[in-house]
């Protein structure tokens, strides 16, 4: 009876140990729920840079439109708040060179704008939504036959972008990020600057604008990633969770086929 006594306190003290231990396992799981890590309940706010269609631009009513804001918003749907309700969408117009600091200082949630993974960049990226490629584009009559040719030429890319820093492994070649990307191709097509890097389907876009253009090669490829603030995991596992359903669902390719991006 001695050893009962004994035992039954300890039992009690080991049971009120597991219990208080589940308590705070299960209140840690709600503090770090992705309400808590958004900066508005219920919202994403998403920092976007509208001079990249098909991904992203504006269309002649000054809506936001492109492949990257029907996924977003596909996204956004598939993610639940704690009562089960969807999130909606609070797009924020930036230069893209300032996406990742308005990551950084609390402005956004998150970056959506065909950003291509970069280790070096500050912030946690998702897994990727769609393959791309940087491409050069230059005009016909330029003499430009090859990348060899690029040697000591001026070329444009996007601040910030892979791009830009594939562009920069040129041998003599002056880059340099002259406004928007309709601002490059202008200057590219009055014979201002001799290139112009970006998207594959961006520079096809431009192209196929008129026949002053024609793209000279690829650069690189990539993956076009969602970037998220550092620490915000929930966030980015959540959005992990709904890009793997946005692919496996086929809604990905609706959406290429939409924005003329499926492969021909």
């Amino acid at each position: 009876m001695k050893i009962m006594k004994k035992l039954l306190p300890l039992s009690l003290a080991l049971a009120l140990a597991l219990t208080v231990t589940a308590c705070g396992k299960k209140e840690a799981a709600e503090k770090t729920h992705i309400d808590e890590e958004v900066l508005k309940a219920g919202v994403l706010t998403v920092g976007i840079s509208t001079d990249y269609p098909p991904f992203e631009s504006l269309d002649t009513q000054g809506n936001i439109v492109g492949y990257d804001v029907d996924m977003a918003k596909y996204l956004a749907d598939q993610i639940k708040t704690k009562e089960g309700a969807s999130y909606t969408l609070d797009f924020v117009q930036m230069e893209f060179s300032n996406i990742i600091s308005a990551l950084q200082t609390g402005q956004v949630d998150v970056g959506i704008a065909a950003f291509s993974y970069d280790p070096e960049r500050d912030c946690l990226f998702t897994d990727p939504y769609y393959l791309s490629a940087q491409v050069v584009v230059v005009r016909k009559d330029s003499g430009i036959e090859s990348l060899d040719d690029l040697k000591g030429k001026s070329i444009a890319a996007g601040t910030g972008t892979t791009g830009y820093a594939e562009a920069e492994k040129i041998e003599n070649a002056t880059v340099s990020s002259p406004g928007d990307y309709l601002q490059q191709f202008e200057l590219l097509r009055v014979n201002q600057i001799d290139a112009v890097v970006c998207d594959k389907t961006v520079g096809e876009g431009y192209v196929n604008s008129g026949d002053d253009l024609m793209i000279l090669d690829t650069l690189v490829e990539e993956d076009l990633c969602i970037t998220v603030k550092k620490g915000n995991t929930n966030i980015l596992n959540a959005l992990n969770e709904a890009i793997g359903e946005f692919i496996s669902s086929g809604t990905s390719d609706e959406y290429k086929a939409t924005w003329d991006l499926l492969d021909e």
